[in-house]
């Protein structure tokens, strides 16, 4: 994992408690759940929107895939002008358009609901590039970054598990409007959170540069794998029901693959100094791939629930280790917003692509594109990975740069 010396400012704020102490670092995995609130158990909010809302699937998923986009706006409008703003004002920003765009959203109906999950899904992408930043910036990162997604993916995976019954009790109008207050109560944690840092010198030996224009190959293999995520992160529910499986044995396959989750993001935290980064990246990409192709066809409950837990677990396993090797790639500091701003844009732009496959009569096409995608991005990521690999053999002194990695 990354591990930077950086010291956040509090912009003339003297009385801004520590970003290392307990407040802090709760705040930033606090925040981090409220970006993800929807975003983690998307696949039974796509069901939802078929089941509950009589909506098709196509719409359902373009649904999904229009929050998304509001996601991928904002992460990317953070990217490029996150260092001239103040966190607190964007975290408030963000947390006001969630609740709004979650209200909006228990109210309306037709096009307003759609652009009421737009605007939502702006705050959400507000909220999800801050936390990460701030989760980056303290001392014991790699610690936070654990308990962080332990937060999220134990919400995710008891909340899509128990998604079915939610909806019978409350409907999609007490779900927003539940989303609506948990959004807003957060805003207790604006305080403690910083308001920008500076990267100080960072003790990375393995950080490079490399030219333009493989930064950008190495962004289009972040930006493919994703999208190859995005796609069957909004379909899986959908593919599970119809393979004729019942609604509650795909949320209880999702649930297992949730709690797999955890145990690869865990993973890939505690091995992360013990493991050739560049062979978990191949076999993250590759396994995942092979994951998705057994739900290809109408796949049994026993291979359904391989495959979703093959996928989640390699996603959270193989993750860290790729944004962890594009920040090698670069000595200035400014490829991991990039990464994640093309994270997200794979994210929000998958489910609008898959929309756009589902005919209703499978998702054999949905499913070979998203295998297709994957093998796109293993292969676009080799070629900055052989150029960071040769420069490691001839410039044997560490530059000052960001990121970290694990030895080849």
């Amino acid at each position: 994992m990354m591990r930077a010396r950086n010291s956040a400012l509090a912009g003339a704020d003297p009385g801004m408690t520590d970003v290392n102490g307990w407040k802090a670092v709760t705040s930033a995995i606090v925040l981090g759940t409220i970006g993800v609130l929807s975003f983690i158990i998307q696949p039974g909010i796509v069901q939802g929107f078929v089941t509950e809302l009589g909506m098709s699937e196509s719409a359902a998923v373009d649904l999904a895939g229009m929050e998304m986009l509001g996601v991928a706006l904002a992460t990317i409008a953070l990217a490029i002008f996150g260092g001239r703003v103040d966190w607190r004002h964007v975290v408030a920003a963000g947390l006001l358009a969630a609740v709004i765009g979650n209200v909006g959203s228990a109210m309306a109906d037709g096009s307003a609901f759609a652009f009421a999950r737009f605007v939502a899904g702006l705050g959400e992408g507000a909220i999800i590039s801050i936390s990460f930043t701030f989760v980056g910036v303290t001392r014991r990162t790699e610690r936070n970054v654990a308990l962080y997604l332990l937060m999220l993916l134990t919400y995710g995976a008891f909340t899509l598990w128990q998604l079915p019954a939610i909806l019978d009790a409350i409907g999609f109008p007490g779900l927003f409007s539940a989303f609506a207050i948990v959004s807003a109560l957060a805003a207790i944690t604006i305080g403690q959170v910083p308001r920008a840092f500076v990267a100080d010198a960072m003790d990375n030996p393995e950080a490079r540069q490399l030219s333009r224009g493989l930064l950008g190959v190495a962004l289009a293999g972040v930006l493919a794998y994703n999208l190859a995520q995005g796609i069957a992160w909004a379909v899986l529910f959908l593919v599970g029901t119809g393979a004729g499986l019942g609604e509650q044995q795909v949320a209880d396959s999702l649930f297992l693959s949730q709690i797999v989750a955890i145990a690869g993001a865990l993973a890939s935290v505690f091995l992360a100094s013990r493991l050739n980064r560049n062979a978990a990246i191949a076999f993250g990409i590759l396994v995942g791939a092979a994951s998705i192709a057994l739900l290809l066809g109408k796949p049994s409950l026993m291979l359904f629930t391989l495959g979703v837990c093959g996928f989640n677990f390699l996603w959270n396993f193989v993750l860290p280790f790729i944004l962890g090797r594009i920040c090698d790639f670069d000595t200035s500091g400014r490829m991991m917003a990039l990464a994640i701003a093309m994270q997200m844009t794979g994210l929000g732009g998958g489910p609008l692509i898959a929309a756009r496959l589902i005919d209703g009569t499978g998702y054999g096409a949905v499913l070979a594109l998203c295998i297709a995608l994957f093998i796109a991005s293993f292969a676009l990521l080799q070629l900055p990975i052989r150029h960071h690999r040769a420069l490691l053999r001839v410039q044997p002194h560490q530059p000052l740069g960001q990121g970290s990695g694990a030895p080849d």
